[in-house]
């Protein structure tokens, strides 16, 4: 790259930070109420995950356990046989996986954040950043349809100077009760995912979306659907299930 190139780019990514701005406190708002209508301090919940290509489909299961309140989550692949056992497990901001056949555990290095998870059209980094979609972005409003718990309002994210993330922008469509609707990801130059949530139902007693759909945008005929099939809120479940000796042992929730 140039020396002309580079300043061009640097100037290009100040001007966008610049504005971004401070987050708008109603985005802010919402998109906590968000949160707290799809994750609760200690949850468990079971997936079944379908892999949908042109010219094949596969589908697998697994169990998490997400600690939200010190950032950590554990995630057991249940089937197929071929790949049980194998578990990802996020303490802070480092990731790692548990491979039962090499009876292994491996860190996952950023060169890998970027590889598909499981083959699906998620990736690790994906897990990493879970917890970032707030606080490491700053939000405003954009646009607005309707009012009150049934207005749709269209958030727009831009990553925060410091942030280590890989969108450069998220587009959020979610109603005015916190449920999810939509969630674009955004690369430098243009519209590279999307995902829908649908399928709304009660579960331990809150209604939320139990189907998540994410398409890449550059790929005719794939998907990756998330169908929740269990979930218990303000569960409780033993620390030893996020430490690294955890060895693809069955947890019990």
């Amino acid at each position: 790259m140039s020396l002309f190139h580079k300043a061009l780019y640097l100037l290009t990514l100040l001007a966008t930070h610049a504005l971004a701005g401070p987050s708008e406190p109603e985005a802010i708002e919402l998109l906590r109420k968000s949160e707290a209508l799809m994750r609760s301090d200690a949850t468990v919940a079971e997936y079944r995950v379908d892999i949908i290509r042109p010219d094949w489909q596969r589908s697998m299961t697994f169990r998490s356990h997400d600690d939200m309140r010190d950032n950590r989550f554990r995630m057991e692949i249940l089937s197929p046989r071929k790949t049980k056992g194998t578990v990802f497990l996020k303490v802070d901001n480092t990731l790692s996986m548990y491979l039962p056949k090499l009876k292994r555990r491996i860190n996952i290095s950023p060169a890998m954040m970027q590889d598909p998870w499981m083959g699906s059209d998620f990736n690790n980094q994906d897990l990493l950043e879970t917890d970032s979609l707030i606080d490491d972005y700053t939000h405003r409003i954009i646009e607005r349809e309707g009012e009150g718990n049934q207005a749709i309002i269209t958030i727009e994210s831009i990553p925060s100077p410091t942030a280590t993330v890989t969108w450069k922008k998220l587009l959020q469509r979610i109603r005015g009760d916190g449920m999810p609707l939509e969630l674009e990801y955004h690369c430098k130059t243009r519209a590279n995912r999307h995902m829908v949530f649908d399928r709304f139902q009660e579960m331990d007693g809150r209604v939320i979306p139990t189907r998540w759909t994410m398409r890449p945008l550059d790929s005719e005929g794939k998907r990756t659907v998330i169908t929740l099939t269990a979930i218990e809120f303000n569960a409780s479940f033993k620390d030893s299930l996020f430490t690294p000796e955890v060895r693809g042992a069955k947890p019990k929730p």
